[in-house]
């Protein structure tokens, strides 16, 4: 990814995801979609992977970290948002 060239970016989804070596992504699953605890399944992979900060692309991701987003910010996970043209509906 071009604007974080620096970093380790981890690229999660749910279900099944591709595994590869990479010194620059991590593919992770999310495992099965559970719409009821999303911010806490979210928070919890990245507590679990050290992550910094969290870009939640899907639109039911979104709405649900956004809510969160304080919660997330007290473990220093920064909630990026992304634009409207970047969310999947």
């Amino acid at each position: 990814m071009k604007a974080y060239p620096n970093d380790q970016v981890i690229l999660a989804d749910y279900g099944e995801m591709p595994s590869f070596p990479s010194t620059t992504y991590l593919f992770l699953s999310l495992g099965a979609q559970n719409n009821e605890v999303i911010a806490h399944n979210l928070l919890t992979i990245c507590l679990d992977e050290a992550v910094d900060a969290i870009i939640p692309l899907h639109q039911f991701e979104a709405d649900e970290v956004l809510k969160s987003s304080v919660l997330f910010e007290e473990f220093n996970i920064k909630v990026i948002t992304p634009t409207a043209d970047q969310v999947i509906l």
